[in-house]
């Protein structure tokens, strides 16, 4: 089986349990059933035979603490935070609870992705375009200098931005990315295909996901 990008939300955070909007750097810490969901998800990706030589992880407080939960199940390999890969920006909804703010966040989302407006952003926030320049660099680095070698990449990062990477990648539809939310903890496995990519694991859909 060739190399492949693994990305990884972070485990469970307070702000996840509040339904705060929380995408600022540093951000919330883990709880006890995030550092849980972390472990579990580390020994999936140990007993799953893939051989990463570093667990890397956005800036974040919460995906940082994740990806040394994992990588403790995988022979304590060493990990590293590398910049750009932080959640959408909520701009002036950062850290808001309710059903006023949580709509905006996920209405931004569907525009990008069912109304295919990517200049469209919050309020202080980013568009998808900002999104893609500072996130797609960095895939296609991993991708050269990892994935082309035969060595497996751990990624962990967020929900949003993993789902809209997948989508730049083309390895999914917009709706696909739309409709099916990544839990805590969830995976995306993302496989070369050429000169594009494939998605051969979303969520809980093992092997590849009928489109």
């Amino acid at each position: 089986m060739s190399a492949r990008l693994h990305l990884v939300r972070h485990g469970q955070t307070p702000s996840n349990v509040a339904g705060a909007l929380d995408t600022a750097l540093p951000g919330a810490p883990l709880t006890e059933l995030g550092r849980e969901q972390a472990v579990l998800v580390g020994q999936e990706l140990a007993e799953s035979g893939i051989a990463p030589t570093v667990v890397m992880s956005s800036e974040a407080a919460r995906a940082r603490e994740t990806a040394g939960l994992i990588a403790a199940q995988m022979d304590g390999l060493p990990t590293l935070a590398v910049p750009g890969m932080y959640e959408v920006q909520a701009g002036r909804y950062e850290m808001q609870t309710g059903a006023r703010a949580l709509l905006a966040y996920n209405r931004l989302i569907r525009d990008w992705l069912e109304e295919g407006d990517l200049t469209a952003s919050l309020p202080d926030g980013e568009s998808a375009l900002d999104v893609r320049d500072r996130t797609m660099p960095l895939v296609a680095e991993l991708r050269e200098s990892y994935l082309d070698n035969g060595i497996d990449v751990v990624l962990v990062v967020h929900g949003a931005v993993m789902r809209m990477m997948s989508v730049f990648a083309g390895a999914v539809p917009s709706q696909w990315a739309l409709t099916n939310h990544i839990a805590n903890c969830g995976v995306i496995e993302l496989a070369p295909d050429g000169g594009g990519w494939s998605c051969e694991r979303w969520g809980d859909h093992l092997g590849r996901p009928t489109f």
